[in-house]
């Protein structure tokens, strides 16, 4: 009798199941929308979780050291070093990256300006004096019938729509400007909150688990995030590694090559692999862009180098740095970036490997433990002749 009605029970639950998945697939658009507009209310909270797990990582190695000290006051103390320590570091590495980027590039900037003025003052200077081998040239323009009040009356109502659009855009960027420095508040602060009171957050988790849900739930809860947890955290260790390896190896092949700012396109290589494959890709085209104004044929160069850098990056540094590191193969590991980048872009690239790397764990588990219960020698009793 208590089996049929547990299959009842389950029988109700998943025809609940099949039909909001039903309702949910016919008005897919309202519940997109829904969601966006409930990630968008607990945006900064998301990044400050996030945040708080990176800067976790830092600050409790700090907080092991420093902890070797028995003193009462380095007890009470050790906390807030270690995340002050742990912000200066990141900080200070970000402050370094644009220390080298920001100003190459903007003595970029201002040499390709230049070579534009002076291009243009040649090419008006050619043509005053060339005006011989052109001649049609004056006789359209003496044949043209230019209607100068028209085209005044014109450019002043473009500027006047120029303006006033002009002046909306800024408003429009201000706004988000605005938005986006209150959420990195909200977002730091929360951040900062989490750190201070992990364990007491991690009590108050416990109790509500263990309130509503049975012993072995809690079990598995438990389990599965311990494996998130060491596998997030060796994945955020091995993409920094990974990106450090590459920038180093960018910066010495462009020093063996002689090719121009190779320290901060190495910084800015290194910087945007971060973001895995495509990071690499957005400091090539910007590292590109800037040793092309110094010299066309050194940037086909850098870009053939750092190409054929990318695919030693992509097929054996990153799979195995990032692949051992969270304990995926290297074949899943491109599959998984693949796939991520395919569905969600830039955030599906970045967390579709410790997803992937946590799926694959479970998984094989799993399948140990069907197979050594096959192998126990337990057999299934025979049916009577």
């Amino acid at each position: 009798m208590d089996t049929h009605k547990f299959s009842y029970k389950n029988l109700v639950i998943a025809g609940a199941i099949l039909i909001l998945l039903y309702c949910g697939l016919q008005n897919l658009s309202s519940v997109i929308g829904f969601l966006q507009m409930i990630i968008g209310l607990f945006l900064p909270f998301i990044v400050g979780f996030f945040m708080a797990f990176v800067l976790n990582l830092p600050m409790s190695a700090i907080e092991r050291l420093l902890g070797r000290n028995k003193s009462k006051v380095m007890s009470k103390l050790k906390r807030p070093i270690s995340l002050i320590l742990s912000l200066l570091f990141i900080i200070t590495a970000l402050a370094f990256v644009l220390y080298l980027v920001i100003p190459e590039l903007g003595n970029t900037m201002v040499t390709l300006g230049n070579a534009i003025v002076a291009f243009a003052d040649q090419a008006g200077k050619w043509i005053n004096e060339n005006q011989d081998l052109v001649p049609f040239l004056n006789e359209k323009l003496g044949s043209m019938d230019i209607d100068w009040a028209k085209i005044g009356s014109e450019a002043v109502n473009m500027l006047t729509a120029g303006t006033s659009g002009l002046f909306g855009s800024t408003i429009a960027i201000i706004s988000t400007t605005s938005n986006l420095v209150f959420n990195f508040v909200v977002a730091l602060v929360f951040a900062i909150y989490l750190l201070f009171g992990k364990e007491t957050l991690q009590k108050q988790i416990r109790h509500i688990i263990g309130a509503y849900l049975p012993g072995k739930v809690q079990d598995r809860i438990y389990y599965i995030a311990g494996i998130s947890n060491r596998i997030c955290s060796n994945f955020i260790v091995g993409q920094c590694t990974e990106a450090v390896i590459l920038g180093s190896l960018c910066a010495l092949g462009m020093t063996i090559l002689r090719l121009p700012y190779a320290a901060m396109v190495g910084a800015l290589v290194g910087a945007t692999a971060l973001i895995p494959i495509l990071g690499a890709f957005i400091g090539t085209f910007v590292g590109a862009f800037m040793i092309l104004v110094v010299s066309p044929v050194k940037a086909v160069i850098f870009v053939i180098f750092l190409l054929i850098l990318q695919q030693i990056e992509g097929n054996l540094i990153y799979p195995r740095v990032v692949g051992s590191s969270v304990g995926l193969p290297a074949m899943w590991v491109l599959a998984a970036v693949t796939i991520g980048g395919g569905l969600l872009g830039i955030p599906g690239m970045l967390v579709s490997v410790p997803i992937a790397s946590i799926l694959y764990t479970l998984f094989r588990e799993d399948i140990r433990k069907r197979l050594k219960k096959k192998d126990s020698g337990v057999k299934e009793p025979e049916s009577a002749e």
